[in-house]
């Protein structure tokens, strides 16, 4: 099953994902993939660092600023080799219960960014994974997924975090069952 998570830009959906998987952790799921942290100075937002939820390590990813060469959506620029960190992570993954990746965005609906790393979990049957999409492609994301498979969280429900880990619980444990049989 693939769980998302949905909610306008800067709505609390890597926040809320910060608040459930420690809890999750501490429930024996093991955990990997990354988060995608807004980086502010001076209440200006700078962009995006990533942090490796295997080892905590966090660095630059995604910038307003950027230099000519560096890859760019919209009015963002991911800083060189970003992207393949990122994807290593996903493929790291696979050892896991659970692969968290904040965000799929624009680039990877393209078939660029982490996609094709992204497309290679997906089409793992025992691999758990919960997705951050913006509501505003969440839409375009399911179709390009053709999956039936999937639970929406919208932060714009008030989600309660125990509620969101219980259910992220069973979907898991569903996805063990059919994995026995």
């Amino acid at each position: 099953m693939i769980n998302i998570l949905t909610g306008p830009v800067h709505s609390g959906k890597t926040t809320l994902l910060k608040t459930i998987i420690p809890v999750l952790r501490g429930k024996n799921i093991r955990i990997d993939g990354y988060l995608s942290e807004a980086v502010w100075k001076d209440e200006k937002f700078l962009g995006y660092d990533l942090l490796d939820l295997k080892d905590q390590h966090q660095q630059p990813f995604i910038r307003k600023k950027g230099q000519q060469g560096w890859q760019r959506i919209g009015p963002f620029y991911f800083l060189p080799g970003m992207l393949d960190v990122a994807e290593k992570i996903i493929h790291r993954s696979k050892n896991e219960n659970l692969c968290v990746v904040d965000e799929v965005g624009p680039l990877e609906l393209k078939g660029n960014g982490v996609w094709q790393a992204l497309e290679e979990i997906l089409m793992i049957p025992e691999q758990g994974v919960l997705l951050v999409v913006r509501e505003s492609i969440l839409k375009d994301f399911l179709e390009k997924i053709q999956r039936d498979d999937f639970k929406v969280y919208d932060i714009g429900q008030e989600i309660q975090p125990i509620r969101m880990v219980e259910s992220l619980m069973q979907n898991l444990e569903k996805r063990r069952q059919s994995e026995a049989k």
